[in-house]
């Protein structure tokens, strides 16, 4: 359990921060999934920061030694 909320705070965490460097610097779609919702462009580095957060907060409590579950 722990390896599976490990590798999807992982994936939220490169999904974050690559959206973010993203929209800060260039304008292209890529591969990040909230560049391809509609939504406007403040509340989407928004999200992509909270994505960032959530992903730092799951992988930081699997390193933790305990079960999260």
């Amino acid at each position: 359990m722990r390896t599976m909320i490990g590798t999807a705070g992982l994936l939220l965490v490169v999904q974050g921060a690559g959206g973010l460097i993203n929209n800060l610097f260039t304008d292209s779609r890529s591969w990040f999934l909230l560049n391809h919702v509609d939504m406007p462009a403040g509340l989407r580095m928004a999200a992509h920061l909270v994505l960032l957060v959530v992903g730092l907060v799951l992988v930081a409590r699997t390193g933790t030694g305990r079960d999260p579950a």
